[in-house]
């Protein structure tokens, strides 16, 4: 009986220590509604992400790095690097940048312009290029 006190103690004591250390050791879980914009957000996030580092995988695109001394390594690093805030600058900046180069309203302005002078040559010329756009008392 002397031997199981022996061996008792230390172990309920350290069975004691255990569950004092368990007890004040975990974290409690804090669970939250997750909206979907966040969600959005960040989806949209990975896919221009995504959409950069193609952009850089394209051969015109490295080469225009390349000229104007931009390591391609560093580039890429960059890209992954970038903060979610960041990605959303960039990503509105894309979809705000027209695809072909121009806009249209630019079109539509040079369009404009060139029909105003045409119309004023018509007038002003003694050849009639336009014979639907004569002056009546000719």
């Amino acid at each position: 009986m002397h031997t199981f006190q022996k061996t008792a103690k230390p172990i309920s004591i350290l069975a004691v220590v255990l569950l004092l250390l368990m007890s004040t050791l975990n974290q409690t879980a804090a669970a939250a509604m997750v909206g979907t914009e966040k969600l959005l957000i960040s989806d949209r996030n990975q896919k221009t992400r995504s959409y950069l580092q193609q952009m850089m995988s394209r051969k015109e695109i490295q080469e225009a790095l390349v000229a104007r001394g931009i390591d391609l390594q560093e580039a890429q690093i960059r890209i992954a690097s970038l903060t979610d805030s960041e990605i959303e600058l960039i990503f509105d900046k894309i979809t705000d940048l027209p695809a072909g180069g121009i806009e249209a309203g630019f079109v539509l302005i040079i369009v404009g312009v060139v029909l105003v002078v045409f119309i004023i040559v018509e007038y002003i010329s003694a050849v009639p290029m336009l014979p639907w756009f004569q002056n009546e008392n000719d």
